[in-house]
């Protein structure tokens, strides 16, 4: 059986591109370790090209293109450039911010009326945020995207649910905005978050949390090429993984993406989560490579820990070659998800046998 949380988001349906690690403040919990002081940025050439490549993949199966970062605003001029290349070939184009350019709700209507191509933000805000932005910028932001009628989610980091901040955080937006557009996330060590002496923050427990995780169906494109099945922890490992799904400076986003419907251990985890993984790893006698302790309710905690592990990292590549394996997570991709394409390419790789 699968997570009994499972989100039915189709995979490939969303799309990301890191357009920068520049940004206005130097958030102390950033994965990718994003500041005012980061020079690297996706070349519009590139940017270009690859968005190209995304809205013409399976003739439009793509439709959602994410701009995140860093910050997208940093440059508004680029990103106006890049929303509006890429919805004039069709896609639906979202952000990502943390709403500083909200100083005003005035400067925040005028600033998004000169976007008329992104059709969706998501606005980050916590404890960690807040420390450089006020609340009252996000709350504009919100006011703003209420007049430009713009859709748009709230996005909290915490280490802990039960934290006096988050709750703090939480009442201030639900003032705001209906709570089922606000999403919560576990805070993870990982980028500049290894530096904070927060351990004590976390509750943690001896068995992985059983969520399956909707954001594997997401991948991310980074400036250097690189893509990733998903934007959580797992970006800051230098090492190779099953998650790590290829390079456009090597091959194009079809090979790719092709390529990443056949990916064992990405579904297994979209559709189980990595617990299923887990119970393979101790079953192959490797149990000892397991960590003592998960953090509770991190689904992205206990797959860091699957794909920083060499040994267990091996272990995982090998399944790809494991026939029941695969045939069961096509099967269940059609079952639970509602996704036939590996199912389908299956059938026709036993056909040509």
């Amino acid at each position: 059986m699968p997570s009994q949380d499972i989100q039915e988001i189709r995979f490939l349906k969303n799309i990301g591109l890191l357009m920068t690690y520049q940004c206005q403040v130097q958030c102390p919990h950033c994965i990718i370790q994003a500041g005012p002081h980061r020079t690297e940025q996706m070349s519009l050439e590139d940017a270009y090209d690859w968005i190209k490549q995304i809205a013409a993949y399976r003739n439009g199966f793509i439709k959602v293109l994410s701009l995140t970062g860093g910050e997208p605003f940093f440059n508004i001029q680029r990103l106006k450039l890049m929303s509006d290349f890429a919805k004039e070939r069709g896609l639906y184009v979202s952000a990502v911010t943390n709403g500083y350019w909200a100083s005003t709700v005035e400067k925040a209507i005028n600033i998004l009326k000169s976007l008329p191509s992104l059709m969706m933000l998501q606005i980050s805000t916590d404890k960690y945020h807040q420390e450089s932005i006020p609340f009252d910028r996000v709350r504009n932001a919100m006011l703003a995207c209420d007049a430009c009628d713009l859709p748009f989610t709230i996005s909290i980091c915490t280490e802990n649910e039960n934290d006096p901040d988050y709750q703090k955080t939480l009442t201030e937006v639900s003032e705001f905005v209906d709570p089922r557009v606000i999403f919560s996330a576990i805070t993870f060590k990982a980028g500049r978050a290894l530096q904070l002496d927060t351990d004590h923050n976390y509750e943690t427990s001896i068995t992985p949390p059983i969520s399956s995780c909707g954001a594997g169906g997401a991948p991310i494109v980074f400036p250097n090429g690189q893509i990733v099945a998903c934007i959580g922890p797992i970006i800051d490992l230098k090492t190779p993984h099953p998650l790590r799904l290829g390079n456009l400076m090597q091959n194009s986003i079809e090979e790719i993406l092709d390529q990443a419907e056949s990916n064992v251990v990405l579904h297994a985890i979209r559709i189980w989560g990595p617990k299923f993984l887990i119970n393979l790893v101790r079953e192959a006698g490797l149990e000892s490579e397991l960590p003592e302790k998960y953090i509770s309710g991190s689904v992205c905690h206990a797959c860091y820990e699957l794909m920083a592990n060499p040994k267990i990292v091996d272990f995982l590549m090998n399944l790809q070659n494991d026939s029941d394996l695969t045939h069961k997570v096509a099967y269940a991709r059609i079952f639970y998800l509602n996704e036939p394409e590996m199912a389908l390419d299956l059938g026709l790789q036993l056909e040509r046998g």
